[in-house]
This record gives structure tokens, C-alpha cells and sequence, in this order.
């Protein structure tokens, strides 16, 4: 009997330090919050959040990473043509002064991860990038190429 209550002791016990865990990350932004920030709120927010992933485990980081592509795709079609391109206008009124702190953000972030996420990650762009039609994937891609 003892150790069926021990066992169950450290069984919640590691249940709830999971949980705490999660806990510490952000909740991912609503896309329709997001598009309406201006460029120092969004920057400020994505530092804040890439300091938290720092501090996640990879497991963590890819359920927020998930958590994020689901609210993307709970949009409408319409709602994610239409987000995508305030994006776009956004990126392409920013000064290159800014550009270059975003880029350099994420930069250092992709290299604080670990090399199995960097690769997970490069194939998910890739994928992402497989089903754009190739004009659209050569915009895309000349664009944040600048």
C-alpha cells in the first residue's frame, strides 16, 4: 500500500512540475492582435517570447512552435490572404535599419536552438515553401532575402 501511494505521490508530483513548466511560455498571439501591433510592440513581444523559448526545453518549444501553426490555420482562407499581406506591407515599410534588427533577432535565435530543431525547422520552410505556386515562392523568397 505504501508504495502504490508513493508511487502515486511522485506520479502527480512530476504532473504538476510539468504543468508548471508549460506554464512559464507565453500563450502564442491571436494573428488578428498581431497584425494590428506596431512594429516596436510586436518587436518588443517577439523578444520577450524568444527569451522565454531560450529557457524551454525543445519539447516545449515545438508545442508552442504547433500552438502557433493552429491559430494560423483556424483563419479562413481569406482571413490568412488577408493577414499575410498586411504582413507584407508592414515588412516592406519597415526601414533596412529595422529589417536588419528583426533578422538579426531571429538569427540568434534559430542558433540557440538545438541542431535537431534547426533541422525540424528547415524542413517545415521547406514544405511550406513546396506549396506555393513558384512565382509566389520567388516573391516570397527575394523578398526576405533583402
Amino acid at each position: 500500500m505504501r508504495n502504490k501511494f508513493l508511487f502515486t505521490f511522485h506520479f502527480i508530483l512530476l504532473i504538476s512540475l510539468h504543468s508548471f513548466a508549460f506554464a512559464e511560455l507565453p500563450e502564442p498571439l491571436d494573428p488578428k492582435a498581431q497584425e494590428n501591433m506596431s512594429f516596436e510592440e510586436r518587436r518588443a513581444q517577439g523578444l520577450r517570447i524568444r527569451e522565454a523559448l531560450q529557457k524551454a526545453s525543445p519539447e516545449e518549444r515545438k508545442i508552442y512552435r504547433e500552438k502557433v501553426h493552429e491559430k494560423l490555420q483556424a483563419l479562413s482562407p481569406e482571413e490568412r490572404r488577408e493577414f499575410h499581406q498586411k504582413m507584407k506591407a508592414q515588412w516592406q515599410s519597415l526601414t533596412p535599419t529595422q529589417k536588419e534588427e528583426i533578422k538579426k533577432d531571429r538569427i540568434a535565435y534559430i542558433a540557440s536552438l538545438t541542431p535537431e530543431e534547426r533541422e525540424e525547422i528547415k524542413k517545415r520552410r521547406k514544405n511550406i515553401l513546396n506549396q506555393l505556386l513558384p512565382s509566389e515562392r520567388k516573391n516570397w523568397q527575394s523578398e526576405f532575402a533583402k
